[in-house]
């Protein structure tokens, strides 16, 4: 029930829209082919009251169901012109690694990884969906085989399954979100050195380390925008309107306000760099493996993404703190031509916070003919 991983659907089926949920708020996306590629043909957002979602899981199946059945109707731009959707699943109840197993054909694999997953996740089998695709080696020598494995709780899925067709869609696939970030920002998913993803949202950010052909290694803690935004409002005694505006334009400029807003945030973004570079050191003892390039290093560079990425200097502060190159990530880079990097209706900064649903939405189109 997972749906694809990592390609395009095949070119017989519907085209579909990506959808991306969490707990306070919901994006969709629909890209359609035009004269010079893919455009976009319908975007809109919005929220949820506290309560409905928690942690990822649906708890007022109803009430998510009306507010998102209000909005698929009338879209901020654009219409939707399909009933198929690609929802995305949430990063803390999801499983998503490269597992390495012999090489085997495709019988004996579907065995293994049944019994790799069982291995590797707190839940028993019969409890969760999970899809797998075997990963491209470069190195024919190798004597085995790379596969990219993800599962999720039935429960989970069977939540977002249920408020999708209670909508009146069709669930074409259901994607972890880091899956989705992947395609979004990384050029014909391919790298020539490993890049980890910083996909900072309201709640929480993930961690996606992206190499080669495939995702690699995923995690997630809950140091994220709201709780930065949280922290400049205390700070200032201003309601969150006004410290939004503090974060993102002064941000971590030290020359501004008297470097208060600087002070109320840097802790939090310091706290977050020794985030990254925990999970850079956990990756690059417990992940990686022997058919990296010889002297490669865990991750050549970060791309941020997620909403809270435009956080005013956060590139500058990590660059500092991680001494690795840091830069603010392309959600346009598999949909529009070089060197764009927005449209009109839906400019480049906004659009970081789209990230993800772009990713779905990409996954929901044909392939397109060369």
């Amino acid at each position: 029930m997972l749906g694809s991983l990592l390609q395009n659907l095949h070119a017989g089926e519907p085209d579909a829209f990506g959808l991306d949920i969490s707990d306070e708020t919901f994006k969709f996306v629909q890209l359609k082919k035009g004269r010079h590629g893919l455009a976009l043909a319908a975007f809109s957002a919005g929220d949820f009251p506290k309560g409905l979602i928690v942690n990822g899981e649906i708890k007022q199946e109803e009430e998510v169901m009306k507010i998102l059945k209000s909005a698929f109707a009338k879209p901020q731009y654009g219409k939707l012109t399909t009933r198929h959707v690609v929802c995305s699943l949430p990063e803390e109840h999801s499983f998503t690694r490269v597992i390495q197993l012999p090489k085997m054909n495709i019988h004996e694999a579907k065995e293994a990884i049944k019994w790799e997953i069982e291995q590797n996740i707190p839940m028993a089998i019969n409890d969760v969906y999970y899809d797998w695709q075997l990963v491209p080696i470069e190195q024919k020598a190798m004597g085995h085989q790379d596969v990219l494995i993800s599962a999720a709780p039935r429960t989970i899925v069977d939540g977002y399954v249920s408020v999708i067709k209670k909508c009146g869609f069709i669930p074409r696939a259901l994607e972890v979100e880091s899956v989705a970030v992947s395609r979004a920002l990384i050029k014909e998913l391919h790298t020539d050195a490993p890049v980890l993803l910083v996909d900072l949202g309201a709640t929480r950010t993930s961690f996606i380390i992206f190499s080669g052909d495939a995702l690699q290694f995923t995690s997630s803690v809950p140091v994220a925008g709201n709780k930065m935004i949280g922290a400049v409002s205390s700070s200032f005694a201003v309601n969150e309107e006004e410290a939004r505006k503090l974060f993102f334009d002064i941000g971590l400029d030290k020359n501004q306000r008297e470097g208060k807003v600087y002070g109320a945030l840097e802790p939090i973004v310091r706290d977050l760099a020794d985030q990254i570079r925990s999970y850079i050191s956990f990756y690059e003892s417990h992940a990686m493996h022997e058919h990296r390039k010889e002297g490669a290093v865990a991750v050549a560079k970060i791309l941020l993404c997620g909403g809270a990425s435009n956080l005013n200097g956060l590139n500058v502060y990590l660059g500092l703190a991680l001494k690795i190159p840091v830069e603010t990530g392309n959600p346009w880079a598999n949909i529009l031509k070089e060197p764009l990097k927005e449209v009109p209706e839906l400019p480049y900064r906004r659009s970081l916070g789209y990230t993800t649903v772009l990713g779905l939405a990409l996954s929901g189109m044909q392939k397109l003919e060369t």
